[in-house]
């Protein structure tokens, strides 16, 4: 008889069975442990890359406004042209102010302007000339940059041509630079020859030069010019009244308005070649641009309650039809602090300091390789511009560098993270130690943080001192 075997068929025990689960949650806790480590690692990685691109970006804005600053569409100042042989007439007498209404720009605030590309503080500018500005962040610096914009308004890349904007025009026919002799003048204006446009307003904007002969150098802004009797009203009286042995000359147009200078192919009809212009190409015009950067706490982009110290930029535009320096930017999430130092250029290859009231003097007049009353283009010495130690006009024409130190703060906070370093936004003592102006304390807060420094050459300033080595 054959037996007959049965298969049983049995489940898990209890044991087994909490075993089996103690085993697995163990694995599991482990991977949910790996995915959080993980994913706390990207956010602290997204952070990090977040603050390293708030910092460079930072710099390199910066740099590329500052790149342009003096770059006035081909004009050269005098006191900065070696070529110029007589005492300058457009040395900056003052800082211009930055929200200063446009309405109310003279001749003598245009010299400065433009002779004044850089300057910094660490106090915002207000005025009628600006709109209202988000309030600067405490302990941060405020840069300004001026230049002609470096293309043309409706060409690629470029904004197109805006009534009621602020250009500049800077011609180079000479039969405009010497257009003629003067028929008579007062203390506000001055009578252009015959051979002047009979038009209304032609040189309205303009800037007249008196090129030779009495009053020879000064610079007077055009406010009005009657065509029929060529009378041009100027905005400030003259310090010496032309006469008939006054040869005068246009030197730029900048304003709003009227643009009628020529490029070096056109041509005169006088002998030398002065008015009327009879042929040639217009100059083109460039949009003025005036930049004011600086850090101001705003709202958290996401919404949460606290703020974010934030790179700004104010530009000076066209306002409800009003030119002025319009409400600022956000531009970069994260620049907690700026401080700015000015490379002053204030002595020559001689070792003398410029003097810009003498004409340009050489060492040796043949060779012209070192001049002994012009910087060199170099800077001297580094300055930061504040309150206590405010920069004179003297200084900031002389600008020819900037350095910059920027401090990044990460978006949002770290936890577990807490920051107590010093951060020092300035050139080290001798002893290698932070001068104490410079320092910047952390706030123990949960935010980290780096500095980032970088400095340039202003290319348009610097390099028209520089001179060949013998």
């Amino acid at each position: 008889m054959r037996a007959v075997i049965k298969n049983i068929q049995r489940g898990l025990s209890l044991v087994e069975l909490m075993v089996a689960m103690a085993i697995s949650l163990l694995v599991l806790l482990a991977l949910v442990n790996v995915y959080v480590n993980l994913a706390r690692a990207n956010d602290e990685m997204a952070k990090s890359n977040s603050l390293i691109d708030a910092g460079r970006s930072a710099i390199q804005i910066l740099q590329n406004d500052l790149v342009h600053a003096g770059y006035w569409a081909g004009f050269v100042p005098q006191f900065d042209d070696l070529t110029y042989e007589h005492v300058p007439a457009d040395v900056p007498t003052g800082i211009p102010d930055a929200c200063l209404a446009y309405a109310s720009w003279t001749s003598a605030y245009k010299t400065n302007l433009i002779g004044v590309p850089v300057q910094s503080s660490d106090v915002l500018p207000s005025g009628s000339g600006c709109a209202p500005f988000p309030a600067q962040r405490p302990g941060t610096d405020v840069i300004l940059v001026r230049h002609a914009e470096t293309c043309v308004p409706g060409t690629p890349n470029c904004d197109a041509d805006a009534a009621g904007r602020l250009y500049m025009q800077a011609g180079s026919c000479a039969a405009e630079k010497n257009a003629g002799t003067a028929t008579g003048a007062t203390s506000h204006s001055i009578d252009l020859d015959g051979d002047a446009s009979s038009v209304d307003g032609a040189y309205a904007g303009l800037t007249l030069r008196i090129v030779s002969g009495t009053g020879m150098g000064q610079l007077r802004h055009i406010n009005t010019y009657v065509g029929s009797s060529r009378t041009a009203t100027l905005d400030t009286p003259w310090a010496v009244i032309p006469d008939n042995t006054s040869v005068y000359g246009f030197e730029y147009a900048f304003g709003t308005s009227v643009f009628p200078l020529h490029k070096r192919d056109c041509v005169g009809t006088g002998t030398p070649a002065s008015l009327p212009v009879t042929a040639g190409t217009l100059a083109e015009k460039r949009r003025v641009i005036s930049n004011i950067y600086y850090i101001a706490d705003l709202p958290h982009p996401d919404g949460q309650e606290r703020t974010v110290p934030t790179l700004m930029r104010s530009q000076l535009d066209l306002a409800g039809g009003v030119l002025t320096h319009r409400t600022p930017v956000r531009l970069l999430d994260g620049v907690e602090a700026l401080r700015v130092e000015l490379g002053i250029d204030d002595t020559g290859k001689t070792g003398a300091a410029a003097n810009y009231n003498q004409a340009v003097q050489w060492e040796d007049v043949t060779t012209k390789t070192r001049t002994t009353n012009r910087g060199d283009g170099a800077p001297d010495f580094f300055k930061r511009c504040t309150t206590a130690t405010p920069c004179t006009a003297a200084e900031l024409m002389n600008v020819v560098a900037v350095k910059l130190y920027v401090l990044a703060r990460s978006r949002d906070a770290t936890p577990g993270y807490t920051d107590s370093k010093e951060y020092c936004l300035g050139e080290p003592d001798a002893d290698g130690s932070c001068p104490t102006a410079d320092k910047i304390l952390a706030a123990n807060d949960s935010f980290k943080r780096h500095v980032f420094v970088t400095s340039l050459r202003l290319t348009n300033i610097s390099g028209r001192r520089e001179t060949p080595e013998p």
